[in-house]
C-alpha cells in the first residue's frame, strides 16, 4: 500500500431498507466482497503488462522465470532449454499470451480476494445518493484503528490511489517480499481519476489457498469500533426511529445529516 496517513475515521454507507445492510447494526457484521462483485470493470484488474514489454525486458523476464523454476523441470524431467524455447516463442508470438495471464490472474483474485470498501468521507453528496438510496439510508462512522484491532485476519488496509493514466506494470520475476508487495499494492489498489471522489480506503484479506463460502466473507466487529452513526436527509421516520433506539442500546452517537443552507453541502446535527 501507499505510505500515506491513516485516517482516525472510515465510513461505510447503507441501505435501511435493505435486510443485509441493516446487519452491519443488528449483527456487527460487514462483508469482503469478491472483486467479480465490482461495479467498476477496471477495479483490482490492473495486469501485468506484457505486450509493451522491450526484448531486453523480454529476455530478463524469461531467464529468470526459467532459473527460478529450474529444479521443478529438472524433477520433471523436462528439457531446460526446449522450455525456455517454448517460454520465449509464447510471450513473443502468441497474441493470446497477455489475455490468457490475465484471465488465469483475475480468476485468482476473484476466488481467493475479499475486499471491504468503505470511505474517508462521511459528507459526499453522490455517495449519499449512490449507496445510501437516495439519501434515505444511513452512514457508519468506524473508528480505523479500532476496526482493524478487532479483525485481526485483515492482511491489509490503505488508501486508494488515484492515477491520472492506467498504470504500466512490467512483469519482473520478484525475488523478494517487498517486490511482491508493492505490485500487489498496485494491483488492488488503483482506480481511475473518475472515481476519486470517493475517497476509498480498504480492508484486504487474502484467503489463498482457501476459496471461502459466503459466510466465511462475513468480517465481525466489536460495539467501540463504530464512532458515530449518520442518517440520510430523506431518511424515512420508521427507519429513523429504529435507527435511534438500537444506537441508544449501544451507546452509539446519532446525527442527522440536513442540506448546508444555501450551499451545495451536507451539514449534520447531533439527535440529543
Amino acid at each position: 500500500m501507499m505510505e500515506t496517513k491513516i485516517p482516525e475515521k472510515v465510513y461505510k454507507y447503507r441501505d435501511w431498507s435493505n435486510g443485509f445492510h441493516r446487519n452491519i447494526l443488528l449483527h456487527n457484521e460487514l462483508y469482503l466482497a469478491s472483486p467479480r462483485e465490482f461495479n467498476d470493470p477496471f477495479d483490482f484488474r490492473i495486469p501485468m503488462n506484457f505486450i509493451d514489454q522491450t526484448p531486453e525486458e523480454r529476455n530478463i523476464y524469461i531467464n529468470d522465470l526459467a532459473i527460478s523454476h529450474f529444479y521443478k523441470s529438472e524433477e520433471k524431467g523436462l528439457n531446460f532449454k526446449k522450455q525456455i524455447e517454448i517460454l520465449e516463442g509464447r510471450i513473443t508470438n502468441d497474441k493470446s499470451f497477455q489475455t490468457n495471464m490475465e484471465d488465469y490472474y483475475f480468476d485468482l483474485l476473484n476466488k481467493h480476494y475479499g475486499i471491504l470498501s468503505i470511505s474517508t468521507k462521511w459528507n459526499e453528496i453522490l455517495l449519499w445518493s449512490h449507496y445510501v438510496n437516495q439519501h434515505k439510508g444511513f452512514c457508519v462512522g468506524f473508528w480505523e484503528d479500532k476496526l482493524r484491532e478487532s479483525t485481526p485476519f485483515v492482511s491489509r488496509t490503505g488508501l486508494v490511489d488515484y492515477p491520472p493514466e492506467f498504470p504500466i506494470i512490467k512483469p519482473i520475476v520478484e525475488k523478494t517480499e517487498e517486490q511482491r508487495r508493492q505490485r500487489i499494492s498496485r494491483q488492488t489498489t488503483t482506480k481511475s481519476k473518475d472515481w476519486e471522489y470517493e475517497g476509498e480506503y480498504r480492508f484486504v484479506k487474502c484467503f489463498y489457498p482457501e476459496e471461502p463460502k459466503t459466510y466465511q466473507r462475513l468480517m465481525n466487529f466489536q460495539d467501540n469500533c463504530i464512532s458515530e452513526i449518520i442518517m440520510g436527509i430523506s431518511i424515512p421516520t420508521e427507519a429513523r426511529d429504529e435507527i435511534i433506539q438500537i444506537c441508544k442500546i449501544k451507546n452509539i452517537p446519532v446525527y442527522q445529516a440536513k442540506k448546508f443552507p444555501f450551499k451545495f453541502a451536507i451539514d449534520r446535527e447531533l439527535i440529543e
